[in-house]
């Protein structure tokens, strides 16, 4: 219904600014006559004036004896013949004016039944475009404050629909699973994403992508056990890849977490080498193992503080700052 409005709306300023100046009284006024007349009168008259003006020079010419008294009656004969006829045309021209104008039937109001003709056509143009829309409804892109557009949740929900129907029916691969899996988890939808999960893991077992999203859903867990879950899918990944950063982060967390600081640390230690070349993983691992090195020293590991929660190493330290 929406798209219909705003069509409408934009059709009926569209005519307003269009058709809303051939509506006025001085839309037929005359242009005027510019440098150069059309006007058949003004024609003639300045052709009798140019005649007038000939004239005048042989008679000055005679004068000044610059031509015969015979070239002068003959050349003069004929420019009076010239002006006899152009000054005839010049009545008749004016006589015609002032009948066109004198007439009732003159009405130069053309412009308005123009506009009128502009309108119609507008207005059957506009619906024309309604029907084809069918009326379906006309959504804007909203964009966030870094101008990037924002996607709407219904639009989240099509793309996943039509995605889980493609998979179910077989027709999906292995990165068609694993993005319904992560929209699934977008979507609040846990089971469901651990599920589909585990399906791929046991299909290809050395996919270190699913070990890590199993390992991060279940770390994430406010749950002993399926918090326990976790240590074996990151104890896969780094039986995969054993320098896998985010592994040994959460893997880190996790026996911090369960107060084994000293196989923590080890962990921490070896994550600090690998990730040498990060200056953000490196902060935010020597924060925590600071951390680990006071509360050992103190002899306490119960106000050990869980230092980035299930962030990696990188997020953790943006979130400090």
């Amino acid at each position: 219904m929406s798209s219909w409005i705003g069509i409408l709306a934009l059709g009926a300023l569209s005519l307003f600014i269009m058709l809303f100046p051939l509506w006025q009284r001085r839309a037929d006024r005359g242009l005027g006559t510019g440098i150069e007349s059309d006007d058949i009168a003004v024609q003639w008259e300045l052709e009798k004036d140019r005649l007038v003006k000939e004239q005048h020079d042989l008679d000055v010419a005679l004068a000044e004896g610059k031509i015969t008294p015979e070239t002068h009656v003959y050349e003069r004969e004929q420019v009076v013949e010239d002006a006899k006829r152009a000054l005839e045309k010049l009545r008749q021209a004016r006589s015609m004016s002032e009948k066109l104008s004198a007439s009732k039937d003159h009405k130069p109001r053309s412009y308005p039944r123009i506009a009128m003709g502009m309108a119609a056509l507008t207005l059957v143009f506009t619906f024309g475009l309604i029907l084809q829309l069918k009326g379906l409804d006309i959504h804007r892109e909203v964009k966030t404050a870094n101008g990037k557009p924002q996607i709407q949740m219904a639009d989240i929900e099509k793309m996943v629909g039509s995605l889980e129907a493609r998979v179910k029916a077989g027709e999906g691969s292995e990165k068609d699973q694993m993005m319904l899996a992560r929209s699934y988890v977008v979507l609040g939808k846990r089971e469901q994403a651990i599920g589909l999960y585990q399906k791929i893991h046991e299909q290809d077992a050395g996919n270190i992508n699913v070990i890590m999203a199993l390992g991060e859903i279940y770390f994430n867990s406010q749950d002993k056990d399926e918090q326990s879950k976790a240590h074996v899918y990151f104890d896969k990944a780094l039986a995969v890849e054993p320098n896998k950063p985010e592994a040994l982060w959460f893997k880190s967390l996790g026996l911090v977490r369960d107060r084994k600081l000293d196989e923590a640390r080890v962990l921490l230690v070896r994550l600090q080498s690998v990730a040498k070349d990060n200056k953000k993983a490196q902060e935010a691992v020597g924060q925590l193992l600071a951390e680990l090195d006071k509360n050992r020293n103190s002899g306490s590991g119960n106000n050990v503080k869980d230092k980035g929660g299930d962030k990696s190493p990188e997020e953790s330290k943006s979130s400090s700052e």
